[in-house]
């Protein structure tokens, strides 16, 4: 019995007696596909375990990089059919391990050495599935930039559009300022219009349903945006004083690194600015004193400490000659090649101020939600689940619909901690080994062209050091501000979201407005 029998008519039952084992890898990829896309269409439990089983097949061999890609693809795609049809799935589930085993699935495959060698189509699905996977969980920030990557590669595909309108036109729905809420609507109701354009790439079968919806979607924003037309101009905004300052700027934007959500819809000047503030917030009683609430104040010190940080990391991957700071500063030629200097010790700054902000959300959320954890031990990774119960969900958060505040829940996921070891980001404890080594021992930076005619051996081979090369800091370092970004994003989103909430159910009552001005630029001199 052959896979190439059942290609142009396929039938399940029969391919799920077909043995894996004498099939060429081709043949054996091929198979694992079919038995997962026509389980998906009978519904059939059993014939996803024969897929599960012709991967785990699959899995012994030494494939080669693109069948490792497709690999991860397909388990992707098999956990995906298994969240839908599980009778324990609900659009407000928290802890789902389907949905934790996709998501990893996912990112290794776009992660995977194999990966550029697939085709256009089949990278740009997998990072449409991405962002369709990291929206459904309120990571709708990461979702965009994944949609945005699959549409690099096919401009015009029709489901990369479609999902990005979802994201976008949900994201707009999130917001707390009309005139964000109308750029973001604006670019939700363009990637509608494109996914349902004449000329848009259909890359499968029994889409009609989906291109319905998006062109409804596409009805429905045209008639919001002419029913309530906000005066917004995109373009007409100064990048800043000084050649220096406009380079800055035009970093981070095209980095999309403000706190700022028009920055997620494009590089537009008017993004160039943090100016996400945190909606109304209502205190009920005077327990906390008469000033503002302390989630204020959490807030400003985050935003400040997340900019700093920012501005290290493009010290440090744009800086050029000797700073003056390192003349007169001996070290040993170790004859290895190091990278040291000014630069690479603005971008371990940069790093660190980075990786600190996730804890510093979670001590926010925890004062603000009332999740009751000692201050000493409040953790991004344990804010979510009640103290000395394992991974019990807290009772504050099972089932909550708050999407931004969900979407932090699982980016907290992308973190290691020794007690908290179940991870959906790959390189997650490699990320936590580069801070620790940060904080507590030693991370040697080196050249990494150089570094192959080195005569002498490896930093790494001494007790406590971690051994990188200048240009993968770099971009770690660059992955952590993107990270602790959303983090804020969401943090500031989960926080209108709950306010909404309460403000529904609060009973009929008096309350006294309290207005905070803004600290004034001017006002952070030193001199």
């Amino acid at each position: 019995m052959n896979v190439a029998d059942f290609e142009n008519s396929p039938d399940l039952t029969k391919l799920m007696t077909i043995d894996p084992t004498g099939l060429s890898d081709d043949d054996a990829m091929t198979l694992a596909a079919l038995l997962v896309d026509l389980s998906a269409e009978a519904a059939s439990a059993g014939g996803l375990e024969r897929a599960e089983a012709v991967l785990t097949c699959l899995e012994a061999r030494g494939l080669e990089p693109a069948h490792r890609a497709r690999w991860h693809y397909f388990t992707a795609n098999l956990w995906s059919i298994r969240r839908h049809q599980s009778p324990t799935h609900r659009t407000w589930t928290w802890l789902s391990n389907e949905i934790d085993q996709e998501l990893l699935a996912l990112r290794r495959a776009v992660a995977s050495e194999g990966f550029e060698g697939l085709g256009l189509i089949q990278r740009a699905q997998a990072l449409t599935n991405l962002g369709t996977i990291l929206n459904h969980i309120g990571r709708f920030v990461e979702a965009i930039e994944a949609w945005d990557r699959a549409l690099a590669l096919v401009p015009n595909m029709a489901m990369a559009n479609g999902n990005r309108g979802i994201g976008l036109s949900h994201y707009a729905a999130s917001l707390h300022d009309a005139g964000h809420n109308y750029v973001l609507a604006g670019a939700a109701h363009e990637a509608f219009r494109r996914a349902i354009d004449p000329d848009a790439i259909i890359d499968s079968v029994g889409l009609e349903p989906a291109l319905s919806y998006f062109a409804k979607q596409a009805k429905a924003l045209d008639a919001y945006l002419t029913a309530n037309p906000v005066e917004v101009d995109l373009h007409g905004h100064s990048l800043g004083r000084g050649r220096r300052e406009r380079e800055y700027r035009r970093w981070c934007l095209t980095r999309r690194l403000f706190i700022n959500p028009l920055n997620d819809a494009g590089t537009f000047e008017i993004a160039a600015r943090d100016v996400m503030m945190l909606p109304s917030i209502t205190v009920v009683g005077l327990d906390g004193g008469p000033g503002p609430p302390p989630v204020i104040a959490y807030f400003n010190l985050i935003k400040q400490e997340y900019a700093a940080a920012r501005f290290a990391c493009w010290e440090g991957v744009t800086a050029s000659g000797v700073h003056f700071a390192d003349r007169g500063v001996q070290v040993y030629n170790t004859l290895d090649y190091p990278a040291v200097g000014f630069a690479v010790e603005r971008l371990k700054m940069a790093f660190r101020g980075a990786y600190s902000i996730f804890d510093k959300v979670a001590f926010c959320l925890n004062s603000y939600l009332g999740l009751g954890h000692p201050e000493r031990q409040v953790s991004f990774r344990n804010l979510w689940f009640v103290k000395g119960r394992g991974k019990t969900l807290h009772p504050n958060l099972d089932g909550l619909a708050n999407w931004p505040l969900r979407g932090l829940f699982w980016l907290s996921k992308d973190v290691f901690e020794n007690d908290f070891k179940d991870v959906t980001e790959p390189d997650a404890q490699a990320i936590y080994e580069l801070r620790n080594h940060l904080e507590h021992k030693f991370v040697s930076v080196h050249d990494m062209f150089l570094r192959a005619v080195s005569i002498s051996p490896s930093p790494e081979t001494a007790p406590g050091i971690f051994d990188l090369s200048f240009e993968d800091l770099a971009a770690r370092t660059s992955r952590q501000l993107k990270l602790a970004r959303a983090a804020i994003m969401y943090l500031t989103l989960a926080i209108h979201a709950e306010e909404r909430r309460r403000e529904a159910e609060r009973p009929p009552g008096a309350s006294f407005p309290m207005s905070l001005d803004t600290w004034d630029d001017a006002w952070k001199r030193r001199d």
